[in-house]
């Protein structure tokens, strides 16, 4: 059945790609009572937690600076501010089969949206990278730079007049590292800044958190760069210490632990009429997950994400039609019908990532003749 919406388009059909409804019934159920019934032998496993090594002791009490709204300490991450901290590692750290180095980030700052050059209620990050890199001294080599994050997956700051979608909780991003890049049984330097000269400020910037800190000065701040961190030491590039407050950088240390992680579409519905959104339900059956997010694709190979970025339970995605329009530009081509996969991604504490089967949806133009919806391939009943 198609459904008329406000924004031109129309939903032809949602096409499953992994066999009947009574098939998939079938494997729902059928794990549905493996689960149940390796349940008690589960719960006995042991698991190897990951151990990280920061300067407050837990990630856990980054909690400053970043999150809401108030007094940000003028703690932004930037194009011409590089953060370093010093970590010692011990010699048997070595054992981890995987090495990442983070950072909590949050209050990122937004910009407006226009359509047809009209101001529109969404707000975008204003784009930038961010980047980490790890090192036995205090500089940093191109070859060793980590990509950690676009602004646009960092939480927004809120606004006092305006209703933003994105806002909320200060979040870690973690970039793997090889275990040749760290000193084991020495000092590591991590450097934290951005490569994106849009980013000099609060104003325009994310913040790090910030824990309550000590005497020992193990945290630096350098504001003499230019999208570049110190490739060469000298007596200015840690000039300038930090003891009051620890920006929150750590090194994650994970064991050998490769989980199945299983995530499904469970349900499709219409949602509400007023946005004529699809709203999306997926499971996902693991053990610690810490993010979870849908993607689109038009060619169910090359996949953008496409929903905020969800931390906690139920996993529920919004899929509006205006917001396709925009991210996948479907208003710039000339053709009757156009296919969208979708599908849910998730990971764990471990990096492990699970994804679930495509769905492949349609979208047309109901502004075309019936002729050309035929010749796409399109079911030529359209709904009056």
């Amino acid at each position: 059945m198609r459904k008329q919406l406000k924004s031109g388009w129309q939903t032809i059909r949602w096409k499953r790609e992994v066999g009947s409804g009574k098939l998939l019934k079938s494997v729902l159920l059928t794990t549905y009572y493996l689960l149940l019934t390796t349940y008690g032998l589960y719960c006995q496993t042991t698991i190897s937690y990951p151990v990280y090594l920061c300067e407050s002791g837990n990630p856990d009490d980054y909690r400053l600076f970043a999150n809401g709204g108030g007094w940000d300490g003028f703690w932004y991450v930037g194009y011409n501010r590089v953060w370093i901290e010093k970590i010692f590692i011990p010699e048997h750290f070595s054992d981890y089969k995987k090495i990442f180095i983070g950072a909590k980030l949050g209050r990122m700052k937004s910009r407006q949206l226009y359509e047809n050059g009209k101001a529109v209620l969404d707000k975008e990050a204003i784009p930038g990278d961010i980047f980490m890199a790890v090192s036995s001294t205090p500089s940093w080599k191109k070859t060793n730079w980590k990509f950690l994050t676009t602004t646009n997956d960092i939480p927004f700051e809120g606004d006092n007049e305006l209703a933003i979608e994105q806002v909320g909780e200060s979040r870690w991003f973690w970039a793997e590292v090889r275990s040749d890049e760290i000193n084991f049984g020495g000092e590591n330097y991590i450097a934290l800044w951005s490569t994106s000269a849009y980013l000099t400020d609060s104003s325009n910037s994310p913040i790090i958190a910030a824990a309550w800190g000590n005497k020992n000065a193990n945290s630096f701040i350098n504001d003499e760069i230019k999208g570049v961190p110190p490739q060469h030491y000298s007596t200015t590039t840690l000039k300038s210490p930090i003891t009051v407050f620890e920006p929150a950088i750590a090194i994650k240390f994970v064991p050998e632990l490769s989980q199945n992680i299983t995530v499904g579409l469970m349900g499709i519905t219409d949602g509400e009429n007023l946005t004529e959104k699809k709203v999306i339900y997926a499971s996902v059956i693991a053990n610690e997950i810490q993010k979870v997010w849908l993607e689109i694709s038009q060619d169910n190979k090359i996949w953008k994400k496409h929903s905020l970025i969800f931390y906690t339970s139920p996993y529920i995605f919004s899929l509006n039609p205006k917001k396709l329009s925009v991210d996948i530009g479907y208003e710039n081509k000339n053709r009757a019908a156009f296919p969208l996969f979708i599908r849910v991604c998730a990971t764990d504490i471990w990096e492990n990532t699970g994804r679930s089967p495509s769905l492949k949806l349609f979208i047309v133009d109901p502004s075309l003749p019936e002729k050309s919806l035929r010749k796409s391939g399109v079911d030529k009943k359209r709904k009056k």
